[in-house]
């Protein structure tokens, strides 16, 4: 008999603590629903923020981001490659010399910082370029006035130094022959190929050479296939 009552109260112990844990666990519920409430009345935006899917700042698939690229990039020397040019006889192209006037030209100096036309450029591979004019020596001097009908052409230079390569430079800018004005210009150290190119055409033009401690250089002037055949002048 007394075992009987000694299980009916630890029956109703536990259940006593069942209905206050259950009880406890509804209250603490409760408060939980009441901050979550006011915090969505007083920021509004939370909700906004919770419906959005995570996977919205992950790019589709598919598509790359964009990346910006500064508006004045830092050159970069390239390596030049060899470029496909027609095979053209020497003696069909037109030589351009030096004048022995340089001093009635506009400008017949070298500007004091050469770095400012950036390194080599590299003319399209697929193109088939033709030569048309040339300058060969191995000083340095103002050439003759010539004028290009062509809308784009490439100075290709190409400096040899065997002797004293460590201490060689070649330097040339081309110039408005009316202004003296600076259209482009190249400085090679040591020895090895340039290219720039060129998108002024039928204006007179001449070019300012420096060389020190150079054996020999060639200014090789081309022009794509297309533009040569369409404003080749006639008769040439």
């Amino acid at each position: 008999m007394l075992k009987k009552r000694h299980r009916a109260g630890f029956i109703a112990v536990c259940v006593s603590v069942l209905y206050v844990d259950v009880r406890d666990s509804i209250a603490l519920a409760a408060g939980i629903i009441i901050v979550l409430f006011i915090a969505v009345m007083v920021h509004p935006e939370y909700l906004a923020a919770l419906q959005t899917p995570f996977s919205a700042d992950v790019p589709a698939a598919g598509t790359i981001p964009q990346i910006r690229v500064p508006d004045n990039p830092t050159p970069v020397t390239r390596e030049i490659s060899i470029i496909p040019t027609t095979s053209v006889s020497r003696d069909s192209l037109y030589r351009i010399s030096y004048t022995n006037r340089p001093y009635t030209y506009p400008r017949y100096l070298l500007p004091d910082n050469m770095e400012t036309f950036g390194a080599s450029e590299l003319p399209a591979k697929t193109l088939e370029w033709v030569p048309f004019a040339f300058v060969e020596d191995t000083r340095g001097g103002l050439t003759e006035v010539f004028s290009v009908p062509y809308p784009v052409w490439v100075i290709n230079s190409t400096v040899v130094a065997k002797t004293r390569p460590q201490y060689s430079v070649f330097r040339m800018v081309l110039c408005s022959a009316e202004s003296g004005e600076i259209v482009d210009g190249e400085e090679i150290l040591n020895r090895g190929t340039s290219y720039r190119i060129v998108q002024t055409s039928n204006t007179g033009m001449y070019m300012v050479i420096s060389t020190e401690n150079i054996d020999s250089f060639y200014i090789r002037l081309e022009t794509p296939r297309n533009y040569y055949d369409a404003y080749r002048p006639v008769g040439s």
